[in-house]
């Protein structure tokens, strides 16, 4: 799980080492008026929050710092990728967590769910891979798909499939 959180991520940096600022930060309206980089920052805080869930044993990814610097300077979040796949590479991906969620529109009904840091590197994985379908769409009206692999903001199992079915 480990190789494939490290491989999300680099999809994400390799994207973002060949978006100029301009197009990091434009609003966009099948983003639902939200920039490209506002949903990286949304997907790496997820990371943050696993990265240090991990260590303390519990994880609320309802605490997201919303860390505007994130969201609009390619370099910072760059930078943050680099660390975090430093730190994916070496979390005890065997470990059990507590996930604290409140799935209530009015905030009062915060559960605890039992879990493992695997399953939540799955989780940020799916998480990112669903982000960055909605980006590869923008990035596809705006003619920059060259910017991305091809198999970015497709589930494995889509790739697979479609490995699959060219093979036969």
């Amino acid at each position: 799980m480990k190789r494939t959180a490290i491989d999300n991520l680099a999809q994400l940096k390799s994207l973002l080492s060949n978006l100029d600022s301009r197009e990091y930060t434009a609003k966009n309206d099948v983003l639902s008026g939200s920039s490209i980089g506002e949903h990286i920052r949304h997907i790496l805080e997820f990371y943050v929050l696993l990265i240090s869930g991990a260590k303390e044993g519990v994880i609320c990814y309802d605490k997201r710092e919303r860390n505007v610097s994130l969201e609009t300077d390619l370099a910072v979040s760059i930078s943050l990728l680099n660390t975090l796949i430093d730190e994916v590479s070496c979390i005890d991906d065997t470990a059990f967590i507590v996930v604290k969620a409140d799935y209530s529109r009015v905030g009062q009904a915060e559960k605890e769910i039992a879990s493992s840091v695997s399953r939540e590197l799955a989780y940020c994985i799916e998480h990112s891979i669903h982000h960055q379908a909605l980006i590869k769409a923008v990035l596809i009206m705006r003619g920059l798909i060259h910017l991305i692999q091809e198999d970015f903001g497709l589930a494995y199992s889509t790739i697979r499939y479609r490995n699959e079915s060219c093979a036969q």
